[in-house]
């Protein structure tokens, strides 16, 4: 078994987005200039420090490898950023963002990771991040991603349904739309409409954005929704995937983990390759982080390094 070192030491970085957002990471430099850079985004109301990027820098197996862990326009539930030409805080996070923000934010920091560093670019996603990594990859066919890592992929469309009720989330979407349309789209829904594993408040706008019929959140399909919008994203990825699950309390559904695994191996028919892993431990790999950080150490050796011919 892999033991731990002593943590790698970084620096806060920061980007500015396309739409005047700053956004903060911490960035743990490789000794190699042309090490793989490994840019991890977090989950539903994560940041950069989330569950296990201290782990992740204390792996003697990703000691070799660029890691940038980031923050997206989504950090925190209810958090506040810097937005605007002359920044002034303003009230953000996963209760207010829409899911596409995702493009803006992901594109400043692959701009930030390709002026950096001269080696190939992986992204990785966790849970919700997992969903806005493919959507970026697929609505900007960004050449310079050389490798996504879907950790912990979820359906979260799904999940919000079978939590609710089909009658109760229906109604829920229904009063987003009156207050959306009213121009009132940033209102909270009630304490009753939650969402997530940590059942986290959502305003009216981001409800619609992420659980309406057909709308690009909808990247997933678990729970045999039969979604026409599902896995169309994943469908065009050409660069190699790895999947990772932990062993229990995933957002899955009904198709279990192995099951999850299956359905996005068959809907990936344009990667280069796809791999996939089961570890111990639950949706954030608690006591497992390590054997994460070995699987994807393993991963991007033998499937990353060599890639610059096939996007080139």
């Amino acid at each position: 078994m892999t033991m731990k070192t002593e943590p790698r030491s970084g620096r806060l970085v920061r980007v500015r987005t396309t739409q005047q957002v700053e956004l903060t990471g911490f960035l743990a430099p490789a000794p190699a200039a042309d090490a793989p850079v490994l840019i991890s985004l977090h989950g539903l109301s994560g940041n950069f420090d989330t569950s296990f990027t201290f782990d992740f820098l204390q792996s003697p197996d990703l000691a070799g490898v660029h890691l940038l862990s980031i923050g997206c326009s989504g950090h925190g539930n209810i958090a506040m950023s810097r937005v605007g030409a002359e920044p002034v805080y303003r009230l953000t996070g996963s209760a207010f963002e829409y899911f596409d923000d995702c493009i803006p934010d992901l594109a400043a920091w692959m701009d930030f990771a390709a002026r950096s560093h001269a080696g190939p670019i992986v992204l990785m996603g966790h849970s919700l991040g997992a969903s806005k990594i493919l959507r970026y990859a697929a609505a900007t066919g960004d050449a310079r991603v050389r490798g996504l890592v879907l950790a912990s992929a979820a359906d979260l469309r799904g999940a919000f349904f079978a939590l609710h009720g089909e009658e109760k989330a229906a109604a829920f979407l229904a009063q987003a739309r009156q207050w959306v349309d009213a121009g009132q789209g940033r209102t909270l829904m009630g304490e009753d409409c939650v969402l997530g594993l940590l059942r986290q408040r959502i305003s009216a706008q981001t409800l619609l954005d992420r659980f309406e019929e057909g709308r690009p959140a909808d990247t997933f399909d678990f729970h045999d929704r039969r979604s026409p919008q599902a896995f169309r994203d994943l469908s065009t990825i050409t660069a190699p995937i790895l999947s990772l699950y932990g062993s229990e309390g995933e957002i899955v559904g009904t198709a279990g983990v192995r099951g999850a695994i299956e359905l996005l191996r068959s809907h990936a028919t344009s990667a280069l390759s796809f791999s996939s892993a089961v570890l111990g431990g639950n949706h954030w790999y608690a006591g497992h982080e390590i054997e994460a950080a070995a699987v994807i150490a393993n991963w991007l050796a033998g499937h990353v390094r060599n890639t610059k011919e096939h996007h080139d």
